[in-house]
Protein backbone atom coordinates (compact mmCIF):
# COMPACT_ATOMS: atom_id res chain seq x y z
CA UNK A 1 0.00 0.00 0.00
CA UNK A 2 0.76 3.50 -1.01
CA UNK A 3 2.20 5.65 1.91
CA UNK A 4 0.04 9.18 2.77
CA UNK A 5 0.70 12.20 3.55
CA UNK A 6 -1.98 14.73 5.34
CA UNK A 7 -0.96 18.52 4.47
CA UNK A 8 -3.28 21.67 5.52
CA UNK A 9 -5.24 22.43 2.56
CA UNK A 10 -4.36 26.49 3.12
CA UNK A 11 -0.81 25.52 3.46
CA UNK A 12 -0.93 23.61 0.33
CA UNK A 13 -2.86 26.48 -1.69
CA UNK A 14 -0.39 28.85 -0.97
CA UNK A 15 2.41 26.76 -1.84
CA UNK A 16 1.09 25.93 -5.65
CA UNK A 17 0.16 29.26 -5.81
CA UNK A 18 3.35 30.24 -5.24
CA UNK A 19 4.86 27.64 -7.32
CA UNK A 20 2.04 28.75 -10.72
CA UNK A 21 3.07 32.41 -9.81
CA UNK A 22 6.79 32.18 -10.88
CA UNK A 23 5.89 31.63 -14.61
CA UNK A 24 2.11 32.30 -14.90
CA UNK A 25 0.01 35.93 -13.32
CA UNK A 26 -0.31 35.91 -9.65
CA UNK A 27 -4.19 35.70 -10.44
CA UNK A 28 -4.34 32.98 -12.90
CA UNK A 29 -1.78 30.68 -10.42
CA UNK A 30 -4.28 31.69 -7.27
CA UNK A 31 -7.24 30.53 -9.40
CA UNK A 32 -5.74 27.17 -10.75
CA UNK A 33 -4.63 26.34 -7.15
CA UNK A 34 -7.46 26.64 -5.50
CA UNK A 35 -9.49 24.55 -8.27
CA UNK A 36 -6.73 22.01 -7.64
CA UNK A 37 -6.82 22.21 -4.24
CA UNK A 38 -10.55 21.88 -3.87
CA UNK A 39 -10.60 18.82 -6.26
CA UNK A 40 -8.47 17.09 -3.99
CA UNK A 41 -10.64 18.10 -1.05
CA UNK A 42 -13.21 16.53 -2.71
CA UNK A 43 -11.38 13.43 -2.91
CA UNK A 44 -10.94 13.47 -6.82
CA UNK A 45 -7.11 13.26 -6.67
CA UNK A 46 -6.92 12.46 -10.25
CA UNK A 47 -7.89 16.19 -10.50
CA UNK A 48 -5.69 17.39 -7.97
CA UNK A 49 -2.48 19.08 -7.10
CA UNK A 50 -1.07 15.52 -9.23
CA UNK A 51 -1.34 17.92 -11.91
CA UNK A 52 0.67 20.79 -10.91
CA UNK A 53 4.05 19.15 -12.50
CA UNK A 54 1.98 17.78 -15.78
CA UNK A 55 0.67 21.66 -16.39
CA UNK A 56 4.07 23.18 -16.13
CA UNK A 57 5.78 20.44 -18.20
CA UNK A 58 3.07 21.11 -21.13
CA UNK A 59 3.83 25.20 -20.54
CA UNK A 60 7.58 24.84 -20.59
CA UNK A 61 6.73 22.99 -23.50
CA UNK A 62 5.16 25.77 -25.66
CA UNK A 63 1.76 23.92 -24.75
CA UNK A 64 0.20 26.31 -22.69
CA UNK A 65 0.51 29.99 -22.79
CA UNK A 66 2.32 32.03 -19.93
CA UNK A 67 -0.76 34.43 -19.42
CA UNK A 68 -3.98 34.05 -20.82
CA UNK A 69 -5.15 36.57 -23.71
CA UNK A 70 -9.31 36.03 -22.74
CA UNK A 71 -11.10 37.51 -25.65
CA UNK A 72 -14.62 38.01 -26.63
CA UNK A 73 -15.52 36.27 -29.81
CA UNK A 74 -18.87 36.81 -30.13
CA UNK A 75 -21.91 37.90 -27.78
CA UNK A 76 -25.43 38.63 -27.47
CA UNK A 77 -27.78 39.74 -24.39
CA UNK A 78 -27.93 36.11 -23.41
CA UNK A 79 -25.07 34.04 -25.08
CA UNK A 80 -21.14 34.80 -25.14
CA UNK A 81 -18.43 32.92 -26.45
CA UNK A 82 -14.64 33.60 -25.45
CA UNK A 83 -11.56 32.40 -26.87
CA UNK A 84 -8.60 31.43 -24.41
CA UNK A 85 -6.01 31.92 -26.96
CA UNK A 86 -4.23 28.74 -25.81
CA UNK A 87 -4.53 29.89 -21.95
CA UNK A 88 -5.28 28.47 -18.66
CA UNK A 89 -8.36 26.65 -19.08
CA UNK A 90 -9.15 27.32 -14.62
CA UNK A 91 -8.93 30.75 -15.09
CA UNK A 92 -10.74 31.21 -18.63
CA UNK A 93 -13.66 29.16 -17.00
CA UNK A 94 -13.80 31.27 -14.15
CA UNK A 95 -14.51 33.99 -16.28
CA UNK A 96 -16.84 33.02 -18.60
CA UNK A 97 -19.08 31.29 -15.92
CA UNK A 98 -19.17 34.82 -14.02
CA UNK A 99 -20.41 36.17 -17.50
CA UNK A 100 -23.01 33.43 -17.71
CA UNK A 101 -24.07 34.08 -14.11
CA UNK A 102 -24.56 38.48 -14.67
CA UNK A 103 -25.93 37.58 -17.76
CA UNK A 104 -29.03 35.12 -16.22
CA UNK A 105 -29.01 37.44 -13.21
CA UNK A 106 -30.30 40.12 -15.86
CA UNK A 107 -32.19 38.24 -18.06
CA UNK A 108 -33.36 34.82 -16.68
CA UNK A 109 -30.88 32.12 -18.18
CA UNK A 110 -27.81 32.70 -20.51
CA UNK A 111 -24.68 30.18 -22.03
CA UNK A 112 -21.33 30.59 -22.85
CA UNK A 113 -18.96 29.18 -24.44
CA UNK A 114 -14.91 28.86 -24.58
CA UNK A 115 -13.05 27.69 -27.31
CA UNK A 116 -9.22 27.02 -27.78
CA UNK A 117 -8.68 26.37 -24.52
CA UNK A 118 -6.68 23.70 -21.95
CA UNK A 119 -8.09 21.13 -19.15
CA UNK A 120 -10.03 23.12 -16.44
CA UNK A 121 -9.95 21.18 -13.52
CA UNK A 122 -13.05 20.36 -11.82
CA UNK A 123 -16.48 20.80 -13.52
CA UNK A 124 -18.46 21.19 -10.31
CA UNK A 125 -16.43 23.89 -9.57
CA UNK A 126 -17.36 26.33 -12.11
CA UNK A 127 -21.42 25.05 -11.45
CA UNK A 128 -21.22 25.94 -7.61
CA UNK A 129 -20.27 29.25 -8.38
CA UNK A 130 -23.70 29.67 -9.56
CA UNK A 131 -25.27 28.26 -7.06
CA UNK A 132 -23.66 30.16 -4.79
CA UNK A 133 -25.57 33.29 -6.76
CA UNK A 134 -29.08 31.53 -6.66
CA UNK A 135 -28.35 30.04 -9.87
CA UNK A 136 -29.05 27.31 -11.16
CA UNK A 137 -25.43 26.28 -12.69
CA UNK A 138 -24.35 23.32 -15.68
CA UNK A 139 -21.07 23.02 -16.72
CA UNK A 140 -19.27 21.16 -19.86
CA UNK A 141 -15.84 20.02 -21.34
CA UNK A 142 -14.45 17.91 -24.13
CA UNK A 143 -11.39 16.21 -23.58
CA UNK A 144 -8.58 14.25 -25.02
CA UNK A 145 -10.07 11.86 -28.09
CA UNK A 146 -9.35 8.99 -25.80
CA UNK A 147 -12.90 6.75 -25.25
CA UNK A 148 -14.36 4.91 -27.93
CA UNK A 149 -17.99 5.17 -28.65
CA UNK A 150 -19.80 1.99 -27.39
CA UNK A 151 -19.03 -0.81 -29.46
CA UNK A 152 -16.10 0.67 -30.85
CA UNK A 153 -12.36 0.09 -30.86
CA UNK A 154 -11.65 3.51 -32.37
CA UNK A 155 -11.41 6.40 -30.06
CA UNK A 156 -13.14 9.59 -31.05
CA UNK A 157 -14.22 10.89 -27.51
CA UNK A 158 -12.99 12.25 -24.44
CA UNK A 159 -14.59 11.66 -20.73
CA UNK A 160 -16.38 14.76 -21.57
CA UNK A 161 -18.31 15.70 -17.92
CA UNK A 162 -20.55 17.21 -17.04
CA UNK A 163 -21.91 18.79 -14.23
CA UNK A 164 -25.48 20.48 -12.34
CA UNK A 165 -25.38 22.69 -9.26
CA UNK A 166 -28.44 23.61 -7.69
CA UNK A 167 -28.92 26.01 -4.46
CA UNK A 168 -31.11 24.51 -1.66
CA UNK A 169 -30.62 27.62 0.83
CA UNK A 170 -28.64 29.97 1.97
CA UNK A 171 -25.46 28.72 3.88
CA UNK A 172 -26.60 25.02 2.38
CA UNK A 173 -24.51 22.90 0.61
CA UNK A 174 -25.82 22.56 -2.99
CA UNK A 175 -27.17 19.85 -4.94
CA UNK A 176 -24.13 18.69 -7.28
CA UNK A 177 -23.44 16.15 -9.60
CA UNK A 178 -20.08 15.71 -11.57
CA UNK A 179 -19.45 12.86 -13.43
CA UNK A 180 -17.35 11.91 -15.99
CA UNK A 181 -19.11 10.06 -19.27
CA UNK A 182 -16.66 7.37 -18.95
CA UNK A 183 -16.30 4.71 -16.53
CA UNK A 184 -12.88 6.67 -15.36
CA UNK A 185 -11.32 10.19 -15.67
CA UNK A 186 -7.83 9.27 -17.81
CA UNK A 187 -6.45 10.96 -14.49
CA UNK A 188 -7.52 7.98 -12.38
CA UNK A 189 -4.96 6.21 -14.86
CA UNK A 190 -2.18 8.70 -14.65
CA UNK A 191 -2.00 8.89 -11.17
CA UNK A 192 -2.19 4.93 -10.85
CA UNK A 193 0.80 5.07 -13.18
CA UNK A 194 2.44 7.75 -10.92
CA UNK A 195 1.88 5.68 -7.65
CA UNK A 196 1.99 2.24 -8.51
CA UNK A 197 -1.13 -0.80 -8.53
CA UNK A 198 -3.53 -2.48 -11.18
CA UNK A 199 -6.87 -0.32 -12.02
CA UNK A 200 -9.89 -2.23 -12.32
CA UNK A 201 -10.67 -4.17 -15.72
CA UNK A 202 -13.82 -2.10 -17.15
CA UNK A 203 -11.57 1.34 -17.50
CA UNK A 204 -9.92 0.84 -20.44
CA UNK A 205 -8.56 -1.18 -23.43
CA UNK A 206 -4.70 -1.99 -25.07
CA UNK A 207 -4.52 -0.37 -28.30
CA UNK A 208 -4.98 -4.00 -29.62
CA UNK A 209 -8.69 -3.53 -28.26
CA UNK A 210 -8.43 -5.74 -25.11
CA UNK A 211 -9.41 -4.73 -21.41
CA UNK A 212 -5.96 -4.36 -19.09
CA UNK A 213 -5.40 -4.04 -14.98
CA UNK A 214 -2.28 -2.51 -16.06
CA UNK A 215 -2.36 1.48 -15.90
CA UNK A 216 0.81 1.61 -18.75
CA UNK A 217 -1.03 -0.85 -21.27
CA UNK A 218 -4.09 1.69 -20.27
CA UNK A 219 -2.22 5.22 -21.09
CA UNK A 220 -1.31 3.67 -24.63
CA UNK A 221 -4.84 2.23 -24.98
CA UNK A 222 -8.08 3.86 -24.88
CA UNK A 223 -10.94 4.91 -22.12
CA UNK A 224 -14.05 2.93 -21.87
CA UNK A 225 -17.88 4.94 -22.01
CA UNK A 226 -20.00 4.52 -19.04
CA UNK A 227 -22.16 1.91 -21.64
CA UNK A 228 -24.32 3.30 -24.28
CA UNK A 229 -25.54 5.96 -21.95
CA UNK A 230 -22.10 7.21 -21.38
CA UNK A 231 -21.29 7.13 -24.97
CA UNK A 232 -24.64 9.36 -25.83
CA UNK A 233 -23.57 11.49 -23.20
CA UNK A 234 -19.70 12.21 -24.15
CA UNK A 235 -21.02 12.57 -27.76
CA UNK A 236 -23.59 16.08 -26.46
CA UNK A 237 -21.11 17.14 -24.45
CA UNK A 238 -18.75 17.15 -27.40
CA UNK A 239 -20.95 19.31 -29.55
CA UNK A 240 -22.06 21.53 -27.26
CA UNK A 241 -18.43 22.18 -26.01
CA UNK A 242 -16.89 21.87 -28.70
CA UNK A 243 -17.97 21.61 -31.92
CA UNK A 244 -20.81 24.88 -30.86
CA UNK A 245 -17.83 27.24 -29.62
CA UNK A 246 -15.58 26.72 -32.45
CA UNK A 247 -12.96 24.76 -30.47
CA UNK A 248 -11.24 20.96 -31.76
CA UNK A 249 -13.35 17.65 -31.13
CA UNK A 250 -13.39 13.98 -30.94
CA UNK A 251 -10.63 12.91 -32.55
CA UNK A 252 -8.96 15.85 -33.90
CA UNK A 253 -8.07 16.70 -29.64
CA UNK A 254 -4.47 16.27 -29.34
CA UNK A 255 -3.37 13.73 -26.18
CA UNK A 256 -2.26 15.73 -22.95
CA UNK A 257 0.82 13.88 -22.11
CA UNK A 258 1.69 12.23 -25.44
CA UNK A 259 1.35 14.83 -28.63
CA UNK A 260 3.57 17.79 -28.89
CA UNK A 261 1.02 20.42 -29.68
CA UNK A 262 -1.67 22.55 -27.98
CA UNK A 263 -5.28 20.98 -27.20
CA UNK A 264 -7.65 23.67 -27.72
CA UNK A 265 -10.28 22.55 -25.89
CA UNK A 266 -14.47 23.79 -25.27
CA UNK A 267 -16.10 24.34 -22.51
CA UNK A 268 -19.72 25.21 -22.14
CA UNK A 269 -21.06 26.90 -19.53
CA UNK A 270 -24.91 27.67 -17.75
CA UNK A 271 -26.60 29.82 -15.48
CA UNK A 272 -30.09 29.80 -14.92
CA UNK A 273 -31.49 32.12 -12.31
CA UNK A 274 -34.44 30.71 -10.16
CA UNK A 275 -36.04 33.64 -9.56
CA UNK A 276 -37.06 34.18 -13.49
CA UNK A 277 -39.29 30.88 -12.81
CA UNK A 278 -40.45 31.68 -9.40
CA UNK A 279 -39.38 33.20 -5.78
CA UNK A 280 -35.98 32.09 -4.42
CA UNK A 281 -37.63 31.38 -1.04
CA UNK A 282 -40.43 29.19 -2.92
CA UNK A 283 -37.91 26.76 -4.56
CA UNK A 284 -35.81 26.38 -1.31
CA UNK A 285 -38.78 25.14 0.43
CA UNK A 286 -39.43 22.97 -2.67
CA UNK A 287 -36.13 21.82 -2.76
CA UNK A 288 -36.11 21.14 1.06
CA UNK A 289 -39.05 18.37 0.41
CA UNK A 290 -37.17 16.90 -2.80
CA UNK A 291 -33.87 16.41 -1.05
CA UNK A 292 -36.09 14.84 2.33
CA UNK A 293 -37.43 12.86 0.15
CA UNK A 294 -34.48 11.16 -1.69
CA UNK A 295 -32.36 11.11 2.04
CA UNK A 296 -34.82 10.25 4.19
CA UNK A 297 -36.03 7.19 2.31
CA UNK A 298 -35.07 3.65 3.69
CA UNK A 299 -31.74 2.54 2.69
CA UNK A 300 -31.98 -0.94 0.99
CA UNK A 301 -29.71 -3.52 2.66
CA UNK A 302 -25.64 -3.09 2.40
CA UNK A 303 -26.60 0.69 3.04
CA UNK A 304 -26.69 2.95 6.10
CA UNK A 305 -28.22 5.43 4.14
CA UNK A 306 -29.54 7.54 1.27
CA UNK A 307 -27.20 10.48 -0.08
CA UNK A 308 -28.16 13.62 -2.92
CA UNK A 309 -25.43 14.10 -5.74
CA UNK A 310 -22.41 15.41 -4.30
CA UNK A 311 -23.08 14.89 -0.37
CA UNK A 312 -20.26 12.39 0.02
CA UNK A 313 -17.57 14.78 -1.50
CA UNK A 314 -18.82 16.93 0.64
CA UNK A 315 -18.40 14.97 3.29
CA UNK A 316 -14.92 14.35 2.53
CA UNK A 317 -14.33 17.30 2.24
CA UNK A 318 -15.65 18.91 5.62
CA UNK A 319 -13.26 16.54 7.18
CA UNK A 320 -10.05 16.84 5.43
CA UNK A 321 -10.23 20.76 5.79
CA UNK A 322 -10.54 19.80 9.59
CA UNK A 323 -7.46 16.56 8.83
CA UNK A 324 -5.54 17.93 6.01
CA UNK A 325 -5.67 17.24 2.75
CA UNK A 326 -4.05 13.55 1.76
CA UNK A 327 -2.18 12.70 -0.61
CA UNK A 328 0.10 9.45 -1.61
CA UNK A 329 4.07 10.28 -0.58
CA UNK A 330 4.72 9.74 -4.02
CA UNK A 331 2.42 13.04 -5.01
CA UNK A 332 3.93 14.85 -1.99
CA UNK A 333 7.92 13.98 -3.11
CA UNK A 334 6.79 14.96 -6.75
CA UNK A 335 5.53 18.57 -5.42
CA UNK A 336 8.53 18.78 -3.14
CA UNK A 337 10.85 18.67 -6.39
CA UNK A 338 8.41 20.31 -8.92
CA UNK A 339 8.59 23.51 -6.17
CA UNK A 340 12.28 23.08 -5.73
CA UNK A 341 12.67 23.18 -9.73
CA UNK A 342 10.90 26.75 -9.52
CA UNK A 343 12.56 28.11 -6.31
CA UNK A 344 9.96 27.02 -3.97
CA UNK A 345 10.92 25.36 -0.96
CA UNK A 346 7.82 22.96 -0.02
CA UNK A 347 8.69 22.93 3.42
CA UNK A 348 8.76 26.29 3.63
CA UNK A 349 4.80 26.31 3.17
CA UNK A 350 3.86 22.53 4.93
CA UNK A 351 4.02 22.90 8.29
CA UNK A 352 1.78 20.27 9.08
CA UNK A 353 2.21 16.75 7.64
CA UNK A 354 1.07 13.91 9.12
Amino acid sequence: MNELVKVDSKELRKFCTEVFAQSIPYEEADVVSDNLVEADLLGFHSHGVCKVADYLKRMEDGLIERKTDLTLDKETLTTAVYNANNGWGQYASVKAMNTAINKALKSGSSFVGVRDSNHFGITSYYTKMAAEKGCIGIATTNASGLMVPFGSKEPSLGTNPISFAVPVGEGKTPVVLDMSTGNTARGKITLANKIGGEIPDDWAITKDGERTTDPAKALEGYLLPMGPKGSGLAIIVDILSSVLTGALFGSNVPRMYEDPEPQRLGHFFGAIDITSFMPLEDFYKRMEERVEQTVNSEPMEGFERVYMPGELEEEKKRKQLKEGVQLSNEIYEELKRTGHQYGVEIDEFIKMKV
